[in-house]
């Protein structure tokens, strides 16, 4: 065989080899065959392989798509983070980042960044009701006496974990009732009317359940639990019925105990003013009443912010 034959030969070879390597990867899937007209017979890759990828996480995105529906993920404006999310579902990120950008595309979810967010038409009005009804219930408890200034609307906004707008129609709707008063750096209490509130503590009641009622606490401790709490509200997903039951016990027995210390640092009557309308602004934020998983998740937020500040106080009023 001549040098030129070899060579024919080879070039050959390799083109038959090309053909069939390509015929292998681009042969249409067997269920897919008697569906397919001639001209369609080799699709091109992105048209044949995408769908496939995508249907990988149609069930996931199905799954998620009921605990949106049945509100297990949060209410609405509840932001969705991928890794977050796949830690609560036990999947990986990027399963879980494919199944919310499925659900994008159905408007179950809205892309927010590199996160989602669950829509909500009713996202002022909803948060402007639990600002109300929790501050109205921190007033009536004691929390905020009467004739005093409210904070400013910054230290409310984080308070309550909320937003200007939402915190304006709060104000408005109980300045309406009678309850608050402008003033010309705000609002302030008014006086209680016959039959409302009064500024005595809710009933104490129950006792430690995870730390023995003589364990000193921790307001360094506290603090940690407070910024993990709100770092969790703003930037993770709704945690389960379980996970946030447990938060709640846990926060319960700090309160009990925070109030256990303000007996002794400051026997009744004679506690501070500051301790008492501390404890009440956290007993009123402990016995609001919330319907959602998500509205647990905001109060229990709330709460370990407050618990933080009548750790505080208690440390200014030491003897």
């Amino acid at each position: 065989m001549t040098r030129a034959k070899a060579v024919d030969y080879v070039v050959t070879l390799l083109a038959v080899l090309a053909s069939i390597i390509t015929a292998a990867t681009f042969q249409p899937r067997p269920s897919d065959r008697h569906s397919m007209t001639p001209s369609a017979a080799a699709p091109s890759p992105d048209r044949n392989l995408r769908p496939r990828t995508d249907q990988r996480y149609t069930v996931l995105a199905g799954e998620l798509d009921e605990r949106v529906r049945a509100g297990d993920l949060g209410e609405g404006g509840q932001l969705l983070d991928p890794v977050g999310l796949a830690r609560l579902i036990s999947r990986t990120p990027t399963a879980v980042r494919h199944a919310l950008e499925q659900l994008a595309r159905t408007g179950t979810v809205e892309p927010l960044g590199r996160q989602w967010c669950i829509p909500d038409d009713h996202a002022t009005p909803r948060a402007a009701r639990r600002a109300r009804h929790l501050l109205e219930a921190m007033i009536d408890a004691g929390g905020y006496p009467p004739h005093t200034a409210l904070p400013p609307a910054p230290h409310l906004v984080e308070t309550l974990l909320t937003h200007p707008d939402a915190l304006a129609r709060a104000l408005q709707t109980l300045t309406s009732s009678h309850i608050l008063e402008p003033v010309r750096q705000g609002f302030a209490v008014r006086a209680p009317e016959e039959g409302r509130g009064s500024s005595a503590l809710p009933p104490r009641g129950g006792r430690a359940i995870l730390l023995g009622p003589d364990t000193a606490w921790n307001r360094d401790a506290i603090r940690h639990l407070r910024d993990l709490a709100r770092k969790q509200w703003h930037h993770a997903p709704c945690p389960s019925h379980h996970v946030i039951s447990r938060v709640e016990t846990l926060q319960h027995d700090i309160l009990h105990r925070l109030m256990l210390a303000a007996d002794r640092q400051h026997p009744s009557p004679g506690r501070n003013a500051a301790v008492q309308a501390a404890i009440a602004r956290a007993t009123a934020a402990r016995d609001t009443t919330v319907i959602s998983l998500g509205e647990r998740h905001w109060r229990s937020a709330v709460l370990a912010g407050l618990l933080a500040d009548l750790a505080d106080s208690l440390s200014s009023a030491r003897p």
